[in-house]
C-alpha cells in the first residue's frame, strides 16, 4: 500500500464519523414539521446539504472498504 492509502486507511473512519454526526445536526432540522413553513428556501438548503452529506458517506465508506480489502489482501499475501 502506498503512504496515501495507509494514509486514508487510518483517516477515513474519523471522516466518516464526522459526515454522520453533519447529516445528523441536518436530519435534526429537517424533523422539525413546522420548518418547511417557517423558511421554504432554508428547507430546500439543508435538504440538499444532507444529500451532498449522504452521499460523501457513501463515497468514504466505498474507499475505505476498498482500501481495507486491499489490505487484508496484502496482509494474506505476506504470510
Amino acid at each position: 500500500m502506498t503512504f496515501k492509502d495507509k494514509h486514508a486507511l487510518e483517516t477515513l473512519p474519523a471522516t466518516i464519523a464526522a459526515l454522520r454526526a453533519e447529516a445528523a445536526k441536518l436530519q435534526s432540522k429537517l424533523d422539525d414539521p413546522q420548518y418547511y413553513a417557517r423558511d421554504r428556501a432554508a428547507f430546500e438548503q439543508t435538504t440538499a446539504a444532507l444529500g451532498d452529506v449522504q452521499r460523501k458517506i457513501e463515497d468514504a465508506e466505498t474507499q475505505w472498504l476498498e482500501l481495507e480489502i486491499l489490505r487484508e489482501e496484502i496482509a494474506g499475501d505476506a504470510v
